[in-house]
């Protein structure tokens, strides 16, 4: 997952002293990269894949689009081509009964919108001023009132294919970078060595006479958490039901 989240970098573990000699450095760098990139998946998954704003790219495919090489929609007069990871994949774009809004000088991106990066026509990027974005909806303005139609058999930096780049996706809540952070050195630390407080398979210790019962870590991790309290509790606010993927109207 590429989807942008906040780390809160007072929250991770000091680094080891940086020497022109010593690779320690650049191999406990790596492993910090990489525990904060798997805090970020899991708590993305684990609350319900519904934050993350992730570069999107689309291409827009208004009526004017050869008959032959479009499906007939009847909720709006846009198709949306998605970039995906297998290639472009087609869907219907609007709103349906709910709502009207449609033209040649607006088009619906699927949402939510976050922020547009870029919008490519004929292989030049527009500036910002002649285009705006409401919701989710994108607005053609300035001296061309209406978006260009698409050839889909030219890639989409060629003359006739336009293109948008934005961020879609919910802005992770305020603090959360915290619990990034958190959950970070936990990985960092069972990586290297260090005490960690991630749940382990050991249910049951003696110690010195004294026996200590520790939760069955499959129990946690099958109720969508991770075992640390900071943690499990933000994620039992906004995940109560364990949700794989935020709910979808279709």
């Amino acid at each position: 997952m590429s989807c942008d989240w906040p780390v809160d970098e007072t929250c991770l573990p000091a680094l080891p002293e940086e020497t022109s000699d010593d690779p320690a450095y650049d191999v406990a760098v790596l492993a910090l990269e990489s525990a904060k990139a798997t805090a970020v998946e899991v708590l993305w998954a684990l609350s319900g894949r519904q934050y993350g704003a992730c570069p999107t790219t689309v291409r827009p495919c208004p009526e004017q689009y050869p008959l032959h090489m479009r499906r007939s929609m009847s909720i709006s007069s846009y198709e949306i081509f998605s970039w995906r990871d297998y290639g472009w994949a087609i869907s219907g774009c609007g709103c349906g009964s709910r709502c009207t809004q449609s033209g040649p000088g607006m088009v619906h991106l699927p949402g939510p919108v976050s922020e547009i990066s870029a919008v490519i026509v004929d292989g030049v990027e527009l500036d910002d001023s002649q285009y705006a974005v409401e919701g989710d909806m994108l607005y053609r303005i300035g001296d061309s009132s209406s978006w260009p139609s698409q050839d889909m058999s030219r890639p989409a930096t060629e003359a006739g294919t336009w293109k948008v780049e934005y961020l879609r996706g919910l802005e992770p809540p305020a603090g959360v970078g915290k619990l990034v952070g958190l959950l970070a050195t936990e990985f960092y630390n069972a990586c290297t060595g260090g005490k960690c407080r991630l749940p382990r398979t050991v249910t049951e210790v003696s110690r010195q006479g004294v026996s200590h019962r520790i939760f069955d870590p499959n129990q946690i991790y099958a109720a969508g958490k991770t075992g640390i309290p900071e943690i499990d509790i933000w994620l039992s606010a906004v995940n109560p039901y364990h949700l794989l993927a935020a709910p979808q109207v279709l």
